[in-house]
C-alpha cells in the first residue's frame, strides 16, 4: 500500500497551462467517479487551486495507477504527452506525505505562509469523503495534514507579518486609525493595484469610497464596483475634507498633490489624521507631505520594503516548520506501517 501525489503548481508550470488543468469544483465528484470508473488508485482524492492541480492516491499496484493517471491527465487538459511529463512531479511516500503537510500548511504556496491553502485542502477532501473516495488512509493523511497546518500556525511565527501590498496598507490604516468602520476612502486613478487597495480596506470596515479620475467613465465604472461614487477630477479636492484615506494611483508623469496642498487640507480637516498611499510610479504625491503633523505617507517602496521585511521573517521559520513536518511525517508513516504491516 502505498500513497502518491502527481501534479504540477506554480514553480513547475506557466499559468498559460495551468490553466488547461484547472479543475472547476463543481467537475470534480465527476472526475473523481472517472478515476474510480478506470480504476486509477484503490483511494483518490484531487486538489485543484489556481496554483496547483494535484492528485493524491493509494494503491497496491501504483504502477499501473500512476501511468493511467498521467494518461488521464493528459485527456483532460489535451497537454501532449511529453509536455506533462516534463512538468509534471510524481512523489511516492514518504516524499509524498512531506508534500502534503507542506501544501496544507502553506509552505509550497507562491505566497509564503498564506492560510487560503488550509481550506482549500479541507474542502478537497471533504468532497472526496463524501463521494465515497477516500478510505482509511487518506482519511488518516489529509486529516492529520489539517493538525499538521494548524500547528505550523501556533507554533512558528511562518504567518506573522502581511507580504501583500493591500494587506499592509490596511494594517498600516488599522494602526492610524484602529478602528476603519468610520474612516472614509478616495481613490484617485482607476488601475488594478488602487482596486485592490481600496477592496481591501472596505472589507476591513472603511466607508463608501470616492473615485476621481481624469477618464470619468472609468471612475464611475470603478465606484460602482467599489459601492462608492465618482467625482470628477476637477472637483476631487472638494471631498478631501471629508475623507481619511487617500490612495493614488494615476499615470501622470508628474507630481499631482504638493505639500501646500496638503497643509490647506490639513487645516480645513482641523488636524484629523490623513493617510496617503501613493502606490503610482512615477509618484503622485511630493514627498516632503510626510514632515506635516497627523499626515501619514507611504508610497510603493514603503510597501514593498514592508512586504519584503516580513518576506525575510517568514522565511526564517522554515527550519522550525520543516522539524514540525518531519515529526508529523514520522508519526503517519509509524501508524501506516502498524496498520498495514508494510515492509
Amino acid at each position: 500500500m502505498e500513497i502518491w501525489v502527481l501534479g504540477l503548481n506554480h514553480k513547475t508550470t506557466p499559468i498559460e497551462f495551468r490553466e488547461k488543468l484547472s479543475i472547476p469544483p463543481h467537475e470534480t465528484p465527476g472526475l473523481l467517479k472517472a478515476l474510480e470508473e478506470r480504476k486509477i488508485f484503490d483511494e483518490r482524492l484531487v486538489l485543484s487551486t489556481c496554483n496547483r492541480t494535484e492528485i493524491y492516491g493509494v494503491d497496491k499496484n501504483p504502477g499501473r495507477s500512476v501511468r493511467l493517471a498521467k494518461e488521464f491527465l493528459c485527456e483532460y487538459s489535451r497537454l501532449e504527452p511529453s509536455f506533462l511529463e516534463e512538468k509534471l512531479y510524481v512523489l511516492r511516500q514518504p516524499d509524498s506525505v512531506d508534500h502534503l503537510f507542506s501544501v496544507a500548511a502553506g509552505l509550497d504556496s507562491m505566497v509564503l505562509g498564506e492560510t487560503e491553502i488550509i481550506g482549500q485542502v479541507k474542502e478537497a477532501y471533504l468532497v472526496a469523503h463524501q463521494n465515497q473516495q477516500t478510505g482509511k488512509v487518506l482519511n488518516n493523511l489529509f486529516q492529520r495534514s489539517l493538525r499538521v497546518a494548524k500547528n505550523v500556525r501556533t507554533r512558528t511565527e511562518i504567518g506573522a507579518g502581511r507580504v501583500g501590498i493591500a494587506s499592509i496598507a490596511v494594517d498600516l490604516a488599522e494602526k492610524i486609525f484602529e478602528d476603519l468602520k468610520n474612516v472614509r476612502v478616495m481613490v484617485m486613478g482607476t488601475g488594478e493595484m488602487a482596486s485592490q487597495v481600496t477592496k481591501a480596506l472596505i472589507s476591513r470596515g472603511a466607508l463608501s469610497t470616492i473615485v476621481s479620475s481624469r477618464h470619468f467613465e472609468r471612475a464611475r465604472e470603478l465606484a460602482a464596483e467599489l459601492g462608492g461614487e465618482a467625482a470628477p477630477y476637477e472637483h476631487y479636492e472638494e471631498k478631501v475634507k471629508d475623507t481619511d484615506i487617500l490612495v493614488t494611483s494615476t499615470l501622470a508623469p508628474r507630481v499631482l498633490v504638493r505639500a501646500e496642498q496638503v497643509r490647506q487640507w490639513m487645516k480645513a480637516r482641523h488636524e484629523r489624521p490623513l493617510f496617503l498611499i501613493d502606490i503610482a510610479v512615477p509618484r503622485n504625491i511630493e514627498a516632503s507631505v510626510e514632515k506635516l503633523d497627523n499626515v501619514y505617507l507611504y508610497n510603493l517602496d514603503d510597501l514593498e520594503a514592508i512586504a519584503n521585511k516580513n518576506r525575510i521573517a517568514r522565511q526564517g521559520q522554515m527550519d522550525a516548520c520543516s522539524r514540525l513536518i518531519k515529526d508529523q511525517r514520522q508519526y503517519f508513516m509509524d501508524w501506516l506501517l502498524k496498520e498495514f504491516c508494510l515492509r
